[in-house]
């Protein structure tokens, strides 16, 4: 296949970093030095390294994003502050030609040199690859990574299961409150808090209970004020936990938060305010909770003394029922999908926030291929967006409409790339994970009104697992401390150019109460990297993250777990 023809089949990548030498600091949205001499060495496949001799000598190896409608060759911005779009304008092999901005060079090199065969021609390195369905013990209504590496699921019948990712393994682990239909997020020391649960449809309980990994236990505590089904839990900047909605044990709106502080409840009555089931909310910058939906009117809620909201903006499209939300960069907030079935079909849009600006404001961004309700959108180790399941059909949860196709977000570029179809019909009720592998589990549907009970899970393998060799981590401390410079053993420190910070997964009902991404600082030292720990705990509350290294190819490596004090 002619080099041209393989390079249009290329998934789209932004590296717009620069890998510099040993002992310099490489912090997320550093800017670059200007350019000096350029050269570019032609390696194999689609491979490329740039060397560039400014005032600070530094090399970036890229991969290219694939062809313009002339034939050109696409390769990521950010090369010492060149333009976000970069071009290699000659397709053969030997003598190449580089176009950075104003700057044009003839490049070099090894033009003649045997390569293997190009990793990046499987159809998996732009696609990605599901596994077939496998047995799954109920419907994961509840799916939630501990701080073992494990995965805590449970639905609305039989007792709660862990799940060991490595071993293939299930056990259960049996509950005194029926879980179904609690929220859930992760306390400092990295246990799982779980709020509510199920009394009957609609109905909910006040049970309060926390699930302690390091003895596979549930340990019940004071129980809240209210009874609460479908409440959302979301971990303060000080460690504490809010819960939030949900109905009581007569079917009424819970409109009085409660933050749990360690020890006992304390109820918001400043802050009472009826919001739908499950409500989209996270952690800002400023240590306020951003409540994103699903209603239109998006808000701060102050959790300090008896609490109060405080609008902020009107989303572009309206209220979004089951549609998903996800923080994928600190302060960024993206919304997407669902619908209220009176007013019409699921859409596809998508709409993003920065709660970093001064006036923040919701703008619309390039919609997904396909309308979804009950989709999920899940972050991956490099930053990018999953969104998996859901249907496209009017109505509560129509089936005939699952969409199979899965597809991701590039937050740099803010655009979609279709990928592979899983098999499962995957709509109300089901869920969606990451491992610390890289993997995604894909799983649920049903226990609800019309849904057939899938008792399966899939695992989809996003494309960046077939770009070639990952990256190392060798050793990395179990815990660090805010600001703290931490040492990362890894034998491929050279080509690492972003170390990746996700808090641990806990998900159910389209929407994850805990993940969370960001960047840490970092610089090559001997053996590894010195990274620098999150400075602030409204950017990153304390608790269970995992941590990845990413090469300059895009490829993360397999991420640890270890808790943020």
């Amino acid at each position: 296949m002619h080099r041209s023809q393989r390079l249009s089949r290329l998934i789209t990548m932004v590296l717009s970093c620069v890998a510099l030498a040993c002992q310099d600091t490489v912090t997320p949205g550093a800017p670059a030095d200007p350019p000096g001499d350029i050269t570019v060495t032609y390696l194999c496949g689609n491979n490329f390294d740039i060397r560039n001799a400014g005032t600070k000598a530094a090399t970036a190896h890229y991969v290219v994003l694939g062809t313009t409608e002339s034939g050109d060759l696409l390769l990521p911005g950010g090369l010492a502050g060149v333009p976000s779009i970069t071009r290699l304008t000659t397709l053969e092999r030997g003598s190449l030609r580089i176009s950075l901005g104003d700057w044009e060079t003839e490049t070099v090199e090894n033009g003649s040199q045997t390569c293997p065969p190009n990793e990046l021609d499987q159809p998996e390195a732009s696609s990605g690859q599901w596994t077939r369905p496998l047995p799954w013990p109920h419907v994961a209504v509840h799916l939630h990574l501990l701080r073992n590496g494990q995965v805590l699921s449970w639905g609305r019948q039989g007792a709660p299961q862990l799940y060991d990712p490595v071993e293939g393994t299930f056990s259960e682990v049996p509950s005194s409150t029926h879980l179904f239909c609690a929220g859930h997020a992760f306390l400092p020391d990295g246990r799982l808090l779980v709020s509510g649960g199920h009394l009957d449809d609609r109905k909910g309980l006040p049970d309060a209970n926390v699930f302690d990994h390091s003895t596979g236990s549930w340990i019940p505590i004071q129980q809240m004020s209210y009874a609460r089904w479908y409440p959302t839990n979301t971990t303060l900047a000080n460690g504490e936990m809010l819960s939030l909605a949900g109905t009581d044990e007569t079917g009424k709106d819970v409109e009085v938060p409660e933050v749990w502080n360690g020890s006992s409840w304390r109820s918001l009555t400043g802050a009472a305010r009826r919001l739908p089931y499950y409500p989209r909310t996270f952690l800002a910058p400023n240590g306020l909770v951003f409540y994103a939906g699903e209603l239109e009117q998006s808000a701060y809620l102050d959790p300090s003394g008896d609490g109060r909201w405080i609008p902020v903006a009107t989303s572009l499209y309206g209220r979004r029922d089951y549609g998903s939300a996800v923080m994928y960069a600190p302060g960024k907030v993206m919304i997407l999908g669902g619908s209220d079935p009176p007013d019409g079909e699921p859409t596809s849009s998508v709409e993003l926030i920065d709660l970093n600006e001064t006036a923040p404001r919701w703008r619309y961004t390039q919609p997904m291929s396909h309308a979804r309700r009950h989709l999920n959108a899940t972050l991956l180790l490099d930053g990018q967006v999953l969104v998996t399941g859901g249907t496209r059909s009017a109505g509560f949860s129509d089936r005939s409409g699952a969409v199979h196709a899965a597809e991701l977000w590039d937050p740099a570029k803010e655009e979609w790339t279709l990928l592979a179809d899983n098999q499962v019909s995957r709509v109300y009720h089901s869920t969606t994970l990451l491992l610390p592998d890289g993997r995604v589990l894909h799983a649920g549907s049903g226990d609800g009104p019309g849904v057939p009970r899938e008792l399966t899970a899939e695992f989809f393998s996003p494309p960046y697992l077939f770009w070639g060799a990952r990256p190392v981590i060798d050793d990395v401390p179990e815990t660090i401390s805010y600001g703290q410079l931490f040492a990362i053993a890894t034998p491929d420190a050279g080509q690492v150019i972003r170390v990746t910070f996700l808090r641990l997964p806990s998900v159910t009902h389209a929407f994850d109460q805990s993940q969370r991404f960001m960047e840490l600082a970092f610089r090559r030292t001997a053996g590894g990297l010195t990274v620098t720990g999150p400075t602030a705990n409204v950017v990153a509350p304390p608790g269970p993250y995992l941590l990845a290294v990413v090469n300059s190819a895009g490829i993360p490596s397999v991420a640890r777990i270890l808790e943020l004090r």
